[in-house]
């Protein structure tokens, strides 16, 4: 985890052989830079992503196997392109994983905090704290254990750090993710995800095409839309909703290890059936 606040973070996503525009690949730890700097503010010429998660989330990668990182910049070397998103000239790459992680990392660091409150975003800090954001794009981050984020509108996003801790967000394409043992993410919206890490954490999300993942030991991950994909730990468990021939909702239940059922490992209906997404 960074320590230092006087580094900005950025959050960006890879394919899964590291690569991106023009085939430049990415490092999963340790410094980078781009080989052909321009700072004029457009597109190109630079390293891109979201300036402490804030931006265009449809120009991250959405699919399952999509690498998450995060990369401490220096805030001389960014550059604004629009509000979309920015580009920099060199890097050190933090984190390299998980979604989940990734976003409770760069929403609920130090330094985001002191700029959303600058900004008069939602945001708490300590022990039992609660943050509560409203309205398109909107944000909420938690840290503390037993601490509490929400935010509602599309595309908005909420995060929580600790063990007990709670992420929930609605409207469609939302996202929620809370890290900590116990934790639990929830979101509510078509198209929203919900991922949660730790042992014995929960994450739902509600809506169609809607997406939850739950890392860790006894962790169970549920979807009450049509069209979701779900994952679940070791001694975990996972639900997902599906239409029978008859139209008539139903549920299956897949039990980790159980019935060929594997850990970490995203699975879908397919002729009323859990398979391998």
């Amino acid at each position: 985890m960074v320590n230092t606040i006087d580094k900005v973070l950025v959050l960006r996503t890879c394919n899964p052989y590291m690569t991106s525009h023009n085939g430049f690949v990415w490092p999963r730890t340790g410094d980078v830079e781009a080989p052909d700097w321009d700072p004029k503010p457009e597109c190109g010429n630079g390293l891109h992503g979201l300036l402490w998660g804030e931006g265009d989330w449809s120009l991250l990668r959405g699919e399952l196997n999509a690498v998450w990182q995060v990369v401490e910049v220096d805030p001389a070397d960014l550059v604004n392109i629009d509000s979309a998103k920015v580009k920099f000239r060199k890097g050190t790459v933090v984190y390299t994983g998980e979604m989940s992680k990734a976003i409770t990392m760069v929403l609920c660091h130090q330094g985001n905090f002191s700029k959303m409150l600058a900004t008069a975003k939602e945001t708490a800090s300590g022990d039992s704290s609660t943050a509560a954001s409203s309205g398109y794009s909107s944000k909420a981050a938690s840290s503390g254990n037993s601490s509490t984020a929400a935010s509602s509108g599309y595309y908005s996003t909420a995060a929580s750090s600790g063990n007990y801790s709670t992420a929930a967000s609605s409207g469609n394409y939302s996202k929620a993710a809370s890290s900590g043992n116990s934790s639990t993410a929830a979101s509510s919206g078509n198209s929203s995800t919900a991922a949660s890490s730790g042992d014995s954490s929960t994450a739902a999300s509600s809506g169609n095409s809607s997406t939850a993942a739950a890392k860790g030991k006894k962790t169970i991950a549920m979807v009450s839309g049509i069209g979701g994909q779900a994952r679940a730990g070791k001694d975990g468990c996972f639900a997902l909703a599906y239409l029978d021939k008859k139209e008539r909702p139903r549920i299956l239940v897949g039990h980790v290890g159980e019935d060929g059922i594997e850990p970490d490992t995203w699975y879908q209906v397919v002729n009323a059936k859990l398979v391998k997404a």
